[in-house]
């Protein structure tokens, strides 16, 4: 424990206190953190996030390159390089996982998997525990979708099941209007949804307090990269304001392209049944099928 205790004080891992507040985590104020339910200083998460902070943090400190050998091939180890990184690059090492806590995964696939008797809820902060963030966002992702294609499937029935009479015409435009609100309040109430998770597991996406392993960092650094490239080419315009243009510009190219894809996806949907009801009331003769 205190190996990844220290690991995690490293990394500037931020925990929750037992005032309320999310501070740094320090080894040597251990007992002013707030334990797992299970007793545990750290999650299941936290503990993969510092071992995986360990093993990539293996590197060669050496004043020298280091020969390494392996099936006949040789390699070498260089200054300040991470083992494991040269080990997955050369090969060696095809893929690092953590192994299943039989425990806590039996206690999810009870309380989750085979829950029949709620099968609309989900443990989302359980599942963020032991699985991280991605798993937990998709997943309550899924579950939200799936709860509101609830109001769609009611239309899309009475649309086909009711005789509205003389007001048949207005029965499609209505029934598309409805789908593109629903998608466009569907996706504004995710984003709030999402951003009541993310405040409450305390994930904060500044720059300044993101850290991440080697691996996790290789896309920033290459939008740095382009960042100064393109500081480069413009060093007339300030960069706060170019980057507040392109971001807006980019969410209205977004949102127009959401949109088409939306009204597509409805007309190639609803065409087929409008070719085939049009054809079919063209042959057919007698008026109770029609």
């Amino acid at each position: 424990m205190g190996i990844l205790g220290r690991a995690a004080s490293e990394m500037q891992m931020k925990k929750l206190t037992c005032i309320g507040m999310e501070l740094q985590f320090e080894w040597e104020q251990v007992a002013a953190f707030v334990r797992q339910p299970d007793g545990s200083l750290f999650s299941w998460r936290e503990r993969f996030t510092c071992f995986r902070y360990l093993i990539y943090g293996i590197v060669n400190k050496t004043n020298s390159e280091i020969s390494l050998k392996f099936d006949d091939k040789e390699f070498y180890w260089k200054q300040n390089e991470s083992l494991l990184r040269r080990l997955e690059d050369e090969g060696v090492v095809k893929l690092v996982f953590p192994l299943h806590e039989e425990i806590k995964r039996k206690q999810l696939l009870r309380n989750w998997a085979l829950n029949w008797h709620d099968f609309t809820w989900q443990p989302i902060d359980e599942v963020y525990s032991y699985f991280g963030t991605k798993i937990a966002t998709y997943f309550a992702f899924l579950g939200m979708y799936t709860r509101w294609l609830f109001f769609p499937a009611v239309s899309g029935l009475a649309t086909q099941l009711i005789d509205f009479g003389s007001f048949q015409w207005l029965v499609l435009p209505a029934f598309f209007i409805f789908v593109i609100s629903w998608a466009v309040f569907f996706l504004q109430f995710w984003k709030r949804k999402n951003s009541a998770l993310l405040a409450r597991w305390g994930i904060n996406y500044s720059f300044a307090e993101y850290k991440a392993s080697a691996n996790e960092l290789e896309p920033i650094r290459h939008y740095l990269s382009i960042e100064r490239e393109e500081e480069k080419n413009f060093d007339d315009a300030p960069a706060e304001k170019r980057r507040l243009q392109r971001n807006e510009w980019s969410g209205v190219l977004l949102r127009i392209r959401n949109n088409a894809i939306i009204v597509l996806g409805i007309i190639c949907l609803q065409l087929p049944f409008e070719l085939a009801y049009a054809h079919l009331y063209e042959k057919t003769e007698t008026e109770a099928l029609r």
